[in-house]
């Protein structure tokens, strides 16, 4: 069992550039909050596994296949395996969320 606050954990750069701090890490599930700046943007990619998008603070858009959200906190999008995804944070705002990634990769 573990007990800490997101806020205290390191932040990383991960691959794609953004800011991101690792939740949890094993084979049943990935948890990662990624922070993006306001204007960034993740663009398209495919993942092998399922991604549970859920919005902590910030305003953006989440592309999955043809349809975009407009997301605010407390939103959840869900992106089936292989489908296109893409991430934008507004302009005027950064876009803090979870991504849950299962099984975990």
């Amino acid at each position: 069992m573990m007990h800490f606050n997101l806020k205290d954990l390191e932040t990383k750069i991960n691959m794609r550039g953004f800011k991101a701090k690792t939740i949890v890490n094993h084979k049943n599930t990935t948890i990662k909050n990624l922070l993006l700046n306001p204007g960034d943007e993740n663009p398209i990619h495919y993942m092998p596994v399922d991604v549970t998008f859920f919005v902590l603070e910030g305003t953006g858009k989440i592309t999955i296949g043809d349809t975009t959200y407009s997301v605010k906190p407390q939103d959840i999008v869900i992106c089936p395996i292989n489908v296109g995804m893409s991430v934008k944070a507004d302009d005027n705002s950064p876009l803090s969320f979870l991504n849950i990634k299962t099984p975990g990769i």
